[in-house]
């Protein structure tokens, strides 16, 4: 038969964890249909050159969606550049869909404004069909975020849930797993969740069980309280009986940096015993999150409008300020990355307290408070000997925890995590090429065939005849990341072709414009 796309000469990781090996490509209508070495013309010939031929990367933590970036930059260049054909949002318990009432759809007000866009749907479904208008490059498949589910039954109130209205917010998941969604999200580090006990989130997660969806979770605690914030998400998995997977997993804070070792033996414990649970890490030594996460969480409880109000209080402020002060934080290496007030980006919080002679909690109050809570930070707070032992451990997953961007966001006048931009060159350049820390085959299962099995993303993640023909060919001697923190908005090296659904999104190193993406789930 004639093919549409033959790929010619390239060395095959098909994810299934064997040993590369040379092979030709044939692709039509969309599908892997043969690799050997395939005499057979097509319309359309790739010369791999003796690059490696892969499955299509998939990032399983990314806020496209939450940050609104799916509307404003439908290409998503900054993930297909790099690689990634499918990206799952609905992350940290926040997702646009179901939408139950008014109130849920401000879930998200902690990253984006929502009054931007024209929010017309209700359930999953017709979000996925609002979504397919706008013409994906990438593939995108989505939780049901807890946060928005219980707004949407019980409004901006800060409570845990009666009997009655878990009853209808089972309903709402049930009815979200069987239109498409990958399962639940959980953000407990956030006010409207926090409140919610472990009983709660059992009882809530048992829906899941037998529909091969999962539970996802931003811990309690990424910090002090890390242990037990992880000893609770092991306990909801073993109890509910339901997977587990625990997003941009991390120990912040130089005092608790010492617990990682034993988060990642309890892992392996509760693996052991039967829980089904991995972790996805994003491989910097660095974090990109929301400043006012560093206030504590007794003044977050109840959002922004009860945070500014304990803030003007001066007793409360000076609590707030106290504890600020008791955290090991490197407020010389926090750089400001976005934020309403653009004249503070790509300044530190400790050049900002010295311009306005405060000390460097003042500063942070004062950032919060003039910016309505959205300033985005990325600091040197977690361990780079702990990221290494984490990108190394067998359950451990590769995520960008970031955005897909298109290059007009220079114009916006933020700056962006680098991981946007370069997150799986630059694992595969740091801990494969430079580091030698695990052979090709290995490590291209963490960025494709274990989160497409975890994640239930069918026929993708392993290359192989009748499969979804998503598909990187890369240059394994020149793939790195150029992406930094003061220029982040740079795109890859390496990456030579990508294919989506059979269709080529990357040519030669350049977007195609084609966009060929479908909604994973319907």
């Amino acid at each position: 038969m004639a093919y549409d796309i033959l790929i010619k000469g390239g060395i095959i990781l098909d994810g299934k964890g064997g040993e590369p090996y040379p092979a030709d490509v044939a692709i039509a209508d969309g599908e892997i249909k043969a690799i050997d070495q395939i005499e057979t013309g097509a319309r359309k010939t790739i010369n791999a050159g003796g690059k490696y031929v892969a499955p299509g990367f998939i990032d399983v933590t990314n806020h496209s969606d939450t940050h609104l970036l799916l509307f404003r930059y439908p290409l998503q260049e900054s993930m297909i550049m790099q690689g990634v054909t499918t990206i799952v949002g609905g992350n940290c318990g926040a997702s646009l869909a179901p939408l139950a009432s008014s109130y849920a759809i401000h879930a998200i007000d902690k990253w984006a404004d929502p009054s931007v866009i024209n929010v017309n749907w209700n359930t999953v479904a017709e979000f996925f069909e609002n979504l397919k208008t706008l013409g994906l490059s990438v593939n995108f498949a989505s939780m049901a975020g807890y946060s928005t589910l219980k707004r949407g039954i019980i409004g901006d109130e800060v409570r845990e849930l009666s009997q009655d209205e878990r009853e209808r917010l089972k309903y709402l998941i049930r009815e979200s797993v069987a239109q498409g969604a990958r399962g639940i999200s959980f953000g407990l580090s956030y006010g409207h969740e926090r409140v919610s006990s472990t009983e709660e989130l059992v009882e809530i997660a048992r829906v899941l069980q037998g529909t091969g969806a999962l539970i996802k979770v931003h811990l309690r605690s990424e910090g002090a309280d890390v242990l037990g914030a992880l000893n609770e998400v092991i306990r909801i998995g073993r109890e509910a009986e339901v997977p587990v997977a625990i997003g941009h997993f991390k120990v912040i804070g130089k005092k608790s940096w010492p617990l990682a070792a034993r988060a990642l033996e309890m892992i392996h414990a509760a693996r052991e015993s039967g829980v089904a649970i991995h972790f996805d890490v994003t491989p910097y030594a660095t974090t990109g999150s929301l400043l006012y996460l560093l206030i504590a969480p007794w003044a977050r409880r109840g959002g922004f409008r009860e945070l500014f109000r304990r803030m003007g209080e001066r007793t409360e402020r000076v609590k707030i300020i106290e504890e600020l002060t008791r955290l090991t934080l490197h407020y010389d290496k926090m750089l400001i990355t976005g934020a309403k007030v653009k004249n503070v980006v790509g300044k530190t919080i400790q050049e900002i307290a010295e311009e306005g002679g405060i000390s460097h909690e003042e500063a942070v109050l004062q950032l919060v408070r003039s910016c309505e809570g959205r300033v985005a930070i990325v600091g040197k707070t977690v361990s780079w000997k702990n990221v290494q032992q984490a990108v190394k451990n067998d359950a451990s997953i590769i995520a960008t925890d970031g955005e897909g961007y298109g290059m007009k966001e220079m114009q916006s006048g933020d700056l962006v995590h680098p991981r946007s931009f370069g997150t799986f060159p630059h694992f595969w350049h740091r801990f494969v090429r430079d580091l030698k820390v695990f052979k090709p085959e290995y490590a291209i299962q963490k960025m494709t065939s274990l989160p497409a099995r975890f994640y239930n993303i069918p026929k993708r993640g392993v290359l192989e005849r009748g499969n979804v023909a998503d598909i990187v060919i890369f240059d394994q001697k020149e793939i790195h990341d150029a992406a930094n923190y003061r220029n982040p908005f740079q795109f890859p090296a390496g990456i030579e072709w990508v294919l989506v659904r059979g269709m080529i999104a990357v040519a030669e190193k350049a977007h195609t414009g084609i966009r060929s993406g479908v909604i994973i789930g319907t």
